[in-house]
């Protein structure tokens, strides 16, 4: 089970880390990210209750829910912001 639990935390960051490229590419929010990015974290929760997980586990867990949660607000932000190809304020 604990490898399981540390799996799933590092496919949590992976994921993160990929929906933040794909937000950085975008230059705001898709429906692929909001999927991806609650499921990332809900997924390893799930492993880190079921087992006695380490605390490096639930720090790991809480820095990605962490960075999940910066992601969609980069990605909101940017979807607010104008177009700065356009030139236009």
């Amino acid at each position: 089970m604990r490898v399981l639990t540390w799996l799933l935390v590092a496919v949590g960051l992976i994921t993160v880390a990929a929906c933040g490229v794909r937000v950085h590419r975008e230059g705001g929010p898709s429906r692929q990210v909001a999927i991806a990015l609650p499921t990332a974290v809900v997924l390893a929760l799930v492993a880190l209750l079921a087992d006695e997980a380490p605390a490096a586990a639930w720090g790991l867990w809480g820095s990605t829910a962490i960075a999940a949660a910066l992601t969609w607000a980069v990605a909101d932000a940017l979807r607010d912001m104008p177009d700065r190809t356009t030139g236009k304020p």
